[in-house]
């Protein structure tokens, strides 16, 4: 139910934002591919707690510090070994996992937490002694872990909003990015492994720019008042499901007449 939750809350949400209006249940359902009926039961299910935002975030802040700070970066811009705690009391020039995420996510936010969910995810590592590594740049949650519902939740709600924005737009090239790629004939099952292993490369390569172009232009010394950034995924059609879509879809579209 937390799933779905998560995807009713994001439609809402971006409706409201943008229009100002309530939808229907039904109209959540068009938009989700959930029936009336299982909107209907989202509701009184409470909310997503909201500490699974903060340490999410401050996990993928932790990391992008990390890798972006010259004081936690070694020759050639690798990134050093940390002790946890710091050997002597904090202070700007201290180099710990504690110290990065105090400076990063901010002094009310758990060390243990962040880090214990930054092991579980692989992006970090014990090495021991009380000194740790960082192997990944992105965090990326245990599967159904609270911080990953959420994070599907802000997904879907962005992809609404630029979808909702471009819809409005009557000029073109104004609006923002939104761009689908797809293969018109299908792939074999070995040219999908093939694409998979391609887009998780490059992709991995764009993000990284990005963050490091983020890094540039959006730090504390250098701030602004738009939150913007952008989210990749790769898609699998399933025909089940998509039959299913179009069903609803013209059962609403049918309901409008």
């Amino acid at each position: 139910m937390s799933l779905q939750n998560a995807l009713v809350k994001g439609a809402r949400a971006e409706a409201a934002s943008s229009s100002g209006k309530e939808l229907t249940e039904e109209e959540v359902g068009l938009m989700t591919g959930m029936t009336a009926a299982q909107v209907r039961g989202t509701r009184g299910t409470g909310n997503i707690a909201t500490p699974a935002l903060n340490y999410s975030w401050a996990a993928s802040e932790v990391l992008s510090g990390w890798h972006s700070d010259p004081l936690y970066l070694g020759p050639y811009g690798l990134v050093l070994d940390i002790p946890i705690s710091p050997d002597l009391p904090s202070g700007p020039n201290s180099r710990s996992f504690e110290s990065l995420v105090h400076k990063y996510a901010g002094p009310s936010i758990s060390v243990e937490i962040v880090l214990d969910a930054l092991l579980k995810s692989g992006a970090v590592q014990n090495l021991g002694n009380g000194i740790v590594r960082c192997v990944a740049r992105t965090y990326i949650a245990e599967r159904l872990s609270p911080e990953n519902i959420q994070a599907f939740a802000e997904a879907v709600h962005n992809v609404i909003g630029t979808m909702a924005v471009n819809l409005k737009r009557t000029v073109r090239g104004t609006g923002l990015l939104q761009r689908t790629v797809f293969a018109d004939y299908g792939l074999s099952v070995e040219d999908f492994a093939k694409f998979n292993g391609f887009i998780r490369t490059t992709g991995e390569k764009f993000t990284e720019e990005v963050d490091t172009w983020f890094s540039n232009h959006s730090n504390k010394e250098r701030q602004g008042a738009i939150k913007t950034g952008i989210g990749l995924y790769h898609y699998v059609e399933n025909d089940e499901d998509r039959e299913e879509y179009l069903k609803l879809l013209q059962e609403g579209s049918n309901d409008e007449l």
